[in-house]
């Protein structure tokens, strides 16, 4: 969406894990990313439930049990097919290749230069090393509970937060790295204008965090149904959950409009335009009322499930809010990270002194009301800033 329609976690490349994929449908490799994924977090469970019955029964387990290892060494498998995404990424640009052949391999020709090359080399060894650090480390674990503060239900011994934890640090790291062989905030703008954005891309999208989410918490595996809902803050809507949500999402809105305007004002129009054109491009793709209203629905309650639901109680307000909008490809290094900053945190706070619940319903509000007024009231939205 754009700054002012919405903040909607659209990158179709987020969780493809290739950067060769010139469409934005799931191919085999995606697939399989997608299995592994959540075969790890599964295996996360059976381990975490493992190391639980055996504090029920007091029994000394010295040896990790087979899922801890299983875990181990699927982390490990993670970590080095992103170290391997940044050498191969290096390597290509390196290459005297011509325009035809990048565009041929999907990496933009702009991104082979010298400093491209460097930043991925340094992210490369930063995501890998950082990532290896607390499997190896115990100690190191431990000492991550002071980043996540006092009030979190982090815990140093859990395989699934620990998977959360290196999954987290790696879909970033690759995150960055696609985008800069991507091209930029040009390079985004230019692959969503050709490839478009399609509704099959962002129900898979929705239903791969939700899934995710509620694997995380252990649906089936260590919670019921009824637990799973309460550990993710899902509630039935009340008229107070309702009518709060609206407030906030409106408030949400006003407060993206100033901080537009004064961006507006810092910048040229041509500064502006470049700053924006990724943004713009996906409000392109939904220029009708119930395309609109399929995103702006898909992603809050996908989104809001998924960060503010499973991830908020472990990972603290700052840390997850930071991780919210990193992953916002369309938006990197612009003032709308600011933008996103804000509005993450009061939906964050909005989640812990109400509910999930109430969280989707501002979400849902933030992104669907700007459209839809620019749609069917374009005046009034012009008059209001909207457009």
């Amino acid at each position: 969406m754009g700054v002012t329609h919405g903040q909607c976690l659209m990158s179709p490349d987020i969780m493809t894990l290739s950067p060769l994929n010139k469409s934005h449908n799931m191919g085999l490799f995606e697939l399989v990313i997608t299995l592994y994924i959540g075969a790890m977090i599964y295996f996360a469970n059976l381990a975490d439930l493992h190391h639980t019955s055996a504090l029920a029964a007091e029994t000394s387990y010295p040896i990790p049990s087979p899922y801890e290892t299983i875990v181990r060494r699927m982390l490990y498998g993670l970590i080095t097919m992103v170290v391997l995404f940044g050498i191969y990424a290096d390597r290509i640009l390196l290459l005297n290749l011509s325009t035809a052949q990048f565009e041929e391999l999907g990496i933009n020709p702009s991104a082979a230069s010298p400093s491209s090359v460097i930043f991925i080399t340094v992210l490369t060894l930063i995501v890998g090393s950082v990532s290896l650090a607390p499997i190896l480390s115990q100690q190191l674990r431990l000492r991550v509970h002071i980043l996540f503060g006092k009030n979190t239900r982090y815990n140093d011994e859990s395989q699934v937060q620990q998977v959360a934890m290196i999954l987290a640090l790696c879909l970033v790291g690759y995150l960055f790295i696609n985008f800069v062989i991507g091209g930029g905030l040009s390079g985004v703008a230019q692959s969503i204008q050709e490839n478009g954005i399609s509704i099959s891309t962002l129900f898979f999208q929705g239903i791969m965090f939700i899934v995710i989410a509620l694997l995380g918490v252990g649906l089936a595996i260590r919670r019921t149904l009824p637990q799973t809902l309460e550990r993710l803050g899902l509630k039935r809507p009340t008229p107070q959950n309702v009518l709060t949500g609206i407030v906030v999402g409106i408030a949400l809105i006003a407060v993206s409009l100033i901080m537009t305007l004064i961006w507006t004002k810092l910048v040229t129009p041509e500064q502006y335009a470049q700053q924006s054109a990724a943004a713009a491009e996906i409000d392109n793709q939904f220029n009708t009322v119930q395309a609109a209203f399929v995103l702006a629905l898909t992603s809050a309650v996908s989104e809001e499930i998924l960060f503010r639901g499973a991830l908020q109680p472990v990972f603290g307000i700052p840390l997850t809010t930071v991780l919210f909008v990193l992953f916002h490809d369309q938006y990197i290094l612009t003032p709308a990270m600011l933008i996103i900053l804000i509005v993450g945190s009061g939906l964050a706070l909005l989640r812990r002194y109400q509910s999930t619940t109430s969280a989707i319903i501002a979400h849902f509000v933030y992104n669907f009301v700007p459209i839809a007024l620019i749609i069917l009231l374009p005046h009034a939205a012009q008059l209001l800033g909207l457009s």
